[in-house]
């Protein structure tokens, strides 16, 4: 189970690696980064397809994405300068929310479930 969680977490920071590079490679418009975003984006699915092997498809991928992006949000914030708005704060913290609630239930499923087994 915990290599699971791993892969979920590597194909978040691959995910973010990717569309960091991507905004960069935009502005350059070198063919490198192009090549590094496509890499990472690709990595980030599959880590993301290992992690479902045991996380609930549901779970990894509101959890991936969720935290992807919020994790974009503040590497756009802190490296590129961009001012978020009320709503897009407001946004953020709704997925946030989201995510702990999704972890949560999912918690609560395995509780269930090991009391079923018992």
């Amino acid at each position: 189970m915990r290599l699971a969680w791993l892969f979920l977490v590597l194909a978040i920071a691959t995910e973010v690696v990717g569309l960091t590079v991507m905004k960069a490679a935009m502005a350059s418009g070198a063919y490198t980064g192009h090549a590094i975003m496509y890499a990472s984006i690709a990595l980030s699915y599959v880590l993301l397809a290992r992690a479902v092997k045991t996380i609930p498809v549901g779970v990894a991928y509101a959890i991936w994405e969720g935290s992807g992006v919020a994790l974009i949000t503040l590497v756009s914030v802190f490296v590129f300068d961009h001012v978020l708005t009320g709503r897009e704060m407001l946004g953020l913290s709704m997925a946030v929310a989201g995510i702990l609630l999704v972890n949560a239930g999912k918690s609560d499923d395995e509780e269930t479930a090991a009391e079923a087994m018992a």
